[in-house]
């Protein structure tokens, strides 16, 4: 008996083949959609990893105003480091601005900035002059003064070592000078100092900052100093700990303020 068209589509089109057909339609049309929208996923992920915002802390400020105990070399040049330690500076900058020899200093010359230890370069555009910071709107300023040098013509000072309990404080290519001033940083006391002739201490004081002892003497040379080395005075302590040169200003006969240099390894001696 001849099958009609009817019956035949009937028994091609099983239920089995229909389900295998649209199973096979169904993964043809959701392979490609799903690695569609995992590649955009993808994508959209690697865009928000690269457009996400630098995370800066919010200012918090410290209760306590900012105070500069010392500048750690007192002398340079522009490019050199120096390093200001005190208190209450903040453990970051925010809009805290530092000025270094009366020019404020960009933020690419601060090296590093914490609460008590300021890491910044010498700018360009820098003089001999003061060393202060404004954070909070809040100013500290350093007691002596950044003194930029050139080697060829700078004065020198420094201290060296003639046992394990005494010292000389002096000076080179000081031509000129009649009046200075020298602060030490020291462990052991009494810290006690006998000038050379020719030299008059005119004030002696001790003090203590966030880092120690310090003795700070202001000196007069009646006759102006020569290019060669002059001795200021001796010093004599019980020969515990170091002594440094922290500080130190020299004045010629107009008062002006004299550029100092001094090798690192003079400025310091060790028991």
């Amino acid at each position: 008996m001849t099958q009609n068209i009817y019956e035949r589509i009937h028994e091609t089109l099983t239920w089995k083949r229909i389900l295998s057909f649209n199973l096979l339609l169904f993964l043809i049309l959701i392979i490609p959609l799903s690695v569609s929208l995992s590649q955009q996923s993808t994508e959209n992920r690697s865009n928000a990893s690269e457009e996400a915002p630098i995370v800066t802390p919010p200012p918090n400020y410290p209760t306590g105003m900012p105070k500069i105990d010392r500048v750690s070399t007192f002398f340079g040049k522009t490019g050199d480091t120096v390093v200001i330690l005190g208190t209450n500076f903040g453990d970051y900058q925010w809009a805290s601005k530092i000025f270094v020899g009366n020019v404020e200093a960009p933020k690419e010359s601060v090296v590093r900035w914490s609460n008590n230890i300021l890491e910044v370069k010498i700018p360009d555009g820098a003089r001999t002059g003061s060393v202060w910071i404004v954070s909070n709107n809040r100013e500290s300023k350093w007691d002596g003064s950044l003194l930029l040098y050139d080697v060829a013509r700078a004065a020198q000072i420094g201290i060296q070592k003639t046992s394990n309990t005494t010292g000389k404080l002096y000076t080179l290519n000081a031509n000129g000078v009649i009046k200075g001033m020298v602060e030490l940083s020291y462990t052991s006391e009494p810290l006690v100092f006998v000038t050379d002739p020719g030299i008059v201490i005119s004030s002696q004081t001790q003090s203590n900052d966030s880092l120690g002892k310090k003795m700070k003497i202001v000196f007069d040379s009646p006759l102006a100093m020569n290019s060669g080395r002059t001795e200021i005075a001796e010093y004599s302590y019980p020969g515990l700990g170091s002594i440094e040169i922290i500080r130190a200003e020299l004045y010629d006969a107009s008062g002006k303020l004299i550029s100092i240099f001094s090798d690192p390894l003079s400025i310091k001696v060790t028991p």
